[in-house]
């Protein structure tokens, strides 16, 4: 009998040392997979007809191999149940997970793949189509097991620290560790070292995952342009790259070109459309470019998809509810009658199955209100509201920590629309003293009277800048072009609007201001508020305000002072 090559009894030895998990609906498929293994040297083999059955066993146990199956009847997928397991962090860095399937569709493959599983093997499987994959997915996890033990562990930088010795040895596993190392820099925000790593190899023989983290490092960095070429590129050489569409919708979308966002993304989910982050990302830029059609339809794709997953979210619905009644404005009667019922449907499920959230139940009584509004029932709408404002007010600020900053923002947002501006940044203030998200407190600003952040008081300086020196030119029709558009960025901002009045008085002092210009400038005090007696806008507001009173009684504009 030949010896056994020294590699191949440490693999048989591997093999013993591992438990492993099959997962499959069908019992002979699940035997056969056992025997197989136990061919490979595997002692320790549990079995699961279904996704519920594999996480209880996840919950009980650590394995090292998980076999799971695509297709596992009702409930969850194979791929589904990946993502669950890595959500609640059931399974491993250091475990392998082999996705098994029949279905060849390029949607599921490409789906399965997203999650980056050890492998995909194709049905019908036997022994010698599974052992080369396995063994090389076991021989390359031992290659990187240090730096993934780091990772279970949770310490990311002996984990970089670890990929960067494997990296060294310069063996056939060295891709692998540069991959995870590369990916490891971009979740520790180390977007230079991230790119030095990438750009080492020259661009003619990059592979894809290198070219794709040096995207990423790009727009980490904050070079949008060189990431959208590069991004470009690679999209035309690899146009079922469903990553580098959705990183270029990112890109996009930092640069303020929504339109194109919203066509990558689109193109993205023609490749992949069973992802509930994406369809729900979709949904968002949809949102915001007033394309009420497509959020719609993207946010029913993500109450689909996240259905029975981790995905799911109370925002989904709440989305769909908002977007079905922004679609109804734009039909008619019987249209709009049953988009409107689908709306209030839409509230109920949300309402039942996150009962206990405040934050989900103002906010599905303030789209309630938007929907009663619409279809003139204002009693209702009043209700509505008056439910809204006393939950927000008798709310604890854990309700806030405990739910998404953007839920937050949406029903502060939702307070102003509805003209309730004190309660709209009640809640951001209560947001803002529990953030130390540099970006978010800049989202926030925008929103508030007044910035509470430095960065917040330079973009409103900056912004602000050019109106006043259009107004100091006396080119009063152009600076109330230049602070509507300002106000677009920071609706709320006291300065601002009234920078904005006294542009709009300054235009009119020889002339009567049209009725859109007074319901300007009526929105602009409404959105103010009340201003305190001691704040340093309170006579400057007191003295426009006079001067807007005597426009309403005269519609004739009075003397201003030509200064900002």
């Amino acid at each position: 009998m030949s010896e056994i090559p020294l590699k191949q009894i440490d693999i048989i030895r591997t093999y013993s040392q591992k438990r492993c998990l099959v997962i499959d609906d069908v019992p002979e498929i699940r035997t056969s997979l056992k025997r197989i293994l136990v061919d490979f040297g595997s002692t320790s083999i549990d079995t699961a007809g279904n996704a519920e059955e594999a996480i209880d066993l996840c919950q009980r146990h650590q394995y090292d191999i998980v076999l799971a199956d695509f297709n596992l009847g009702n409930g969850k997928n194979g791929q589904q149940l990946l993502e669950e397991l890595r959500f609640h962090r059931l399974l491993k860095n250091t475990a392998i997970y082999i996705v098994i399937t029949a279905d060849s569709a390029i949607h599921t493959v490409i789906h399965a793949l997203e999650f980056q599983p050890d492998d995909y093997v194709n049905k019908p499987i036997n022994r010698d189509s599974l052992r080369p994959r396995l063994d090389h997915a076991l021989l390359r996890n031992e290659a990187l097991l240090r730096a993934k033990s780091a990772l279970d562990r949770n310490k990311p930088k002996q984990a970089i620290a670890a990929c960067e010795e494997a990296l060294a040895k310069n063996d056939r596993f060295s891709p692998d560790a540069r991959k995870m190392l590369g990916e490891l820099l971009i979740k520790q925000h180390q977007y230079l070292e991230a790119f030095n790593l990438y750009k080492d190899a020259s661009s003619d023989r990059r592979p894809l995952w290198c070219s794709l983290g040096l995207a990423h490092a790009l727009v980490g960095l904050e070079e949008v342009t060189q990431a959208e070429t590069l991004l470009l590129k690679i999209v035309r050489e690899n146009p079922m790259c469903v990553e580098a569409h959705d990183l270029l919708a990112q890109v996009y979308e930092a640069s303020k070109k929504l339109a194109q966002a919203q066509h990558s993304l689109t193109n993205a989910i023609k490749i992949s459309p069973r992802s509930a982050p994406r369809q729900r990302e979709m949904g968002r830029i949809s949102h915001e470019v007033g394309d009420n059609h497509a959020a719609v339809h993207a946010y029913r794709s993500t109450l689909k998809y996240s259905k029975n997953s981790c995905h799911e979210q109370a925002e989904d619905y709440l989305n769909l509810a908002q977007g079905l009644t922004n679609l109804a404005r734009s039909k008619p009667g019987n249209a709009a009658a049953t988009l409107t019922t689908e709306a209030l449907e839409t509230i109920k499920s949300v309402e039942r199955r996150y009962a206990n959230q405040p934050v989900v139940q103002m906010r599905s009584k303030l789209i309630t209100a938007d929907i009663c509004t619409l279809a003139d029932h204002l009693d209702d709408a009043a209700e509505a509201t008056q439910t809204a404002a006393t939950i927000n007010n008798e709310m604890k600020l854990s309700a806030v920590s405990n739910t998404s900053s953007q839920l937050c923002i949406d029903c502060a947002k939702a307070f102003m629309s509805l003209g309730l501006y004190d309660e709209g940044e009640r809640l951001l203030q209560e947001l803002a003293s529990i953030n130390d998200d540099p970006k978010l407190a800049i989202k926030i600003d925008k929103l508030l009277r007044e910035p509470i952040t430095r960065e917040g008081v330079i973009i409103a300086a900056k912004l602000n800048r050019q109106g006043i020196e259009l107004y100091q030119q006396q080119k009063y029709a152009d600076a109330v072009e230049a602070f509507e558009e300002v106000l677009r960025e920071l609706p709320n901002h006291i300065g601002l609007n009234l920078n904005m009045i006294q542009a709009i008085i300054s235009k009119n002092k020889d002339t009567h201001p049209s009725a859109k210009e007074l319901q300007t400038v009526a929105g602009s005090f409404q959105r103010m508020g009340q201003i305190p007696s001691d704040s340093n806008y309170a006579g400057r507001h007191d003295y426009l305000y006079r001067h807007y009173e005597k426009l309403l009684a005269s519609n004739t504009a009075e003397n201003v002072p030509d200064t900002l």
